[in-house]
């Protein structure tokens, strides 16, 4: 689903879990794009074909998928990162240096970039300015992905609707995660890309709906 130009939002509509999926359009050299978290290929409970119905969903919007151009996992669970090994060999991976390790042992394949805090700078491959932050608390290698120039940040599983991602999984951190939900919040955002459709789509549009999430997890949800 086209959200402004250049930006697409893939909400997952099954019923197992899986994640939701976005594309930064022609955010790389070429009019290449970049598709941030994939999912599953197959849900592990109910068997959905969670990675061909992504691709039918990009595919009505009328890109295609061999125009992706670069993966970027918000962190290293399963139900964001497993379909990846689909583009082995066409489009590189990208994961922040502490969830690393998860990539290697569940698709047995080293990520081709480890990201760190700061600009995103990939061997000259990305053309516009977007912003990577380190936020932790869910997963150590969890990020962010910001950009400005469309005012959307992709959270992964740090922030939901009137919810934060889980921090009872191994390596998460709820004094983190509260840090790192209180640096997002200071950023100018129109468009936010939640990690998974949690009683609402995830996708949090409009500056003032935003800024009312950031709110509602300030004074209710601390831990």
């Amino acid at each position: 689903m086209k959200l402004t130009d250049g930006l697409y939002g893939y909400v997952w509509q099954g019923s197992d879990n899986n994640c939701n999926s976005y594309i930064f359009a022609e955010t790389l050299i070429n009019q290449k794009h970049i598709l941030i978290d994939p999912g599953h290929i197959i849900t592990p409970y109910l068997r959905e074909p969670a990675f061909p119905l992504l691709v039918k969903e990009i595919t009505k919007d009328g890109l295609k998928i061999e125009d992706i151009g670069l993966i970027i996992l918000t962190h290293g669970h399963p139900d964001h990162i497993e379909a990846a090994i689909r583009f082995k060999g066409k489009a590189p991976v990208a994961i922040h240096k502490d969830d690393a390790f998860m990539v290697q042992r569940i698709l047995n394949s080293k990520p081709d970039y480890l990201l760190e805090e700061g600009k995103l700078e990939l061997d000259n491959l990305v053309l516009e300015n977007l912003e990577i932050y380190h936020t932790p608390g869910h997963s150590p290698g969890q990020i962010a992905i910001y950009w400005p120039a469309r005012k959307a940040l992709a959270v992964g599983d740090d922030i939901f609707y009137h919810n934060t991602g889980r921090y009872d999984l191994p390596g998460g951190n709820p004094a983190l995660l509260k840090k790192s939900i209180e640096r997002l919040s200071r950023l100018d955002v129109e468009y936010l890309l939640c990690g998974h459709p949690y009683e609402h789509p995830g996708v949090i549009q409009g500056t003032e709906a935003v800024k009312e999430n950031f709110e509602f997890l300030k004074n209710y949800l601390w831990f």
